[in-house]
């Protein structure tokens, strides 16, 4: 246009005083109309140089407006990936046994848990010890202050004896009841309303990718989301005895009031987030007769963020129409999962969840079966095994802590800030 504009006003100017000339036989006559032209000339590229300003001007305030546009997606779409990978190092290095019986570190994880929420601005009234009760029998030669020794425990004085699968009193029996109880740590921020989104990690257990993980990037958000302003009240609650059952979040779960479950949106589980090969999403109740997975609306709408923030996630492959190898149905039809996670509690109570975990659903696992338990190509699986350290993850797949890291930090606070579900 500008280019256009500067070829056409000389041309025009030309083309105006030949016009002139072949017109006019009088010199002072031709002299006042060359005049004239001349002087529309220099008005109009006068204007001309104005309306250049003006157009730049616009130009800098389009850019400005596309600045701070940019820069308001990048604060709302924050990566806490590189903190979280520091408390991985951490727990990898100073909290590795975290068994909630008889782990050295289990205690010690607590007390770092708590020290991190208050130095974030929680006050000791946002973080409740819920405890859970498990009930065990056990043979009366068991050393219960050795086994249970990260634990409160008690018995009732009585004998039991095995019948089947029950325990029945017996005056001589050879068995005894053993109550243990151990904690869930909660801390609540709460948004403008009282509708709730429930984010959860175990914190029992021994490897650092299950789940020294998930408890890294639970504990890293939940100080970030201190200071930031949600629309939902935002529960984050670190379970304990996930390894023995899901005591925990199926305790945390139970214990919601009716209320408590009609005000929760949906729940999130962080299970195990940098081993496998890939990141993970499932979401659903899988119907056999009805060839249906329900209730998918925790995945749905993380498809969806994660689509609009540029993230790319798997899901559980097989479904009735490509059931895994070897089967001519699915086991856990997609988007679902099997029941061996902490989101199982809260499916009982009919709460939508979202449960995030890497993992290979395309290669058989250690049973043969295609069930997401293969983990990786290269090592096969980790979680669970000897092999769930950080020296070991890393000479295997150098990069791919902080690379899944990233990824679930960024969807996690995506859905946090959301204001519509």
């Amino acid at each position: 246009m500008k280019k256009a504009i500067q070829f056409v006003l000389p041309l025009l100017l030309f083309t105006l005083i030949i016009s002139l000339l072949c017109g006019c036989n009088e010199d002072e006559e031709l002299h006042h109309k060359v005049d004239d032209v001349l002087e529309q000339y220099n008005d109009l590229e006068e204007k001309y140089g104005q309306l250049q300003n003006q157009l730049q001007d616009v130009q800098n305030q389009l850019s400005g407006i596309y600045d701070q546009v940019h820069k308001e997606e990048v604060i709302q779409n924050p990566d806490y990936s590189n903190e979280a990978y520091e408390k991985v190092k951490y727990i990898d290095k100073v909290l590795p046994d975290r068994d909630c019986y008889h782990g050295a570190n289990f205690k010690l994880a607590q007390k770092w848990i708590e020290w991190n929420l208050l130095e974030a601005g929680y006050k000791a009234s946002d973080i409740q010890y819920q405890d859970v009760s498990i009930i065990k029998y056990e043979k009366k030669t068991t050393d219960l202050k050795t086994k249970y020794s990260q634990a409160n425990f008690s018995t009732d004085g009585k004998n039991y004896q095995k019948d089947g699968r029950d325990y029945v009193e017996q005056e001589n029996g050879e068995y005894v009841k053993v109550t243990i109880e151990t904690p869930n740590i909660i801390v609540t921020k709460k948004g403008k309303s009282t509708k709730q989104i429930i984010v959860g990690a175990h914190y029992d257990g021994t490897g650092t990718g299950d789940n020294g993980s998930g408890i890294a990037l639970l504990l890293t958000t939940a100080q970030h989301f201190y200071s930031i302003e949600t629309e939902y009240t935002l529960q984050f609650v670190f379970f304990t005895a996930e390894e023995y059952g899901c005591y925990g979040s199926t305790h945390y779960a139970n214990e919601m009031t009716d209320e408590e479950v009609n005000n929760t949106l949906y729940m999130i589980n962080m299970d195990s987030l940098v081993c496998g090969d890939y990141c993970y999403l499932y979401g659903g109740i899988q119907d056999n007769e009805k060839q249906v997975v329900t209730k998918t609306e925790a995945f749905d709408h993380a498809m969806k963020v994660a689509t609009k923030l540029g993230l790319t996630f798997k899901q559980n492959p097989w479904t009735w129409e490509n059931p895994a190898p070897g089967y001519d149905k699915p086991e856990y039809a997609s988007p679902s999962t099997g029941d061996w996670s902490d989101h199982v509690g809260f499916k009982m109570r009919n709460i939508t969840y979202l449960y995030m975990e890497a993992t290979n659903w395309e290669i058989p696992g250690p049973y043969k079966e295609y069930d997401g338990y293969g983990e990786t190509v290269l090592v096969g699986m980790l979680m669970n095994t000897e092999n769930d350290y950080l020296e070991y993850i890393e000479t295997y797949f150098p990069g791919r802590i902080q690379h899944h890291l990233s990824q679930f930090s960024q969807l996690l606070n995506g859905l946090l800030i959301q204001t519509e579900f």
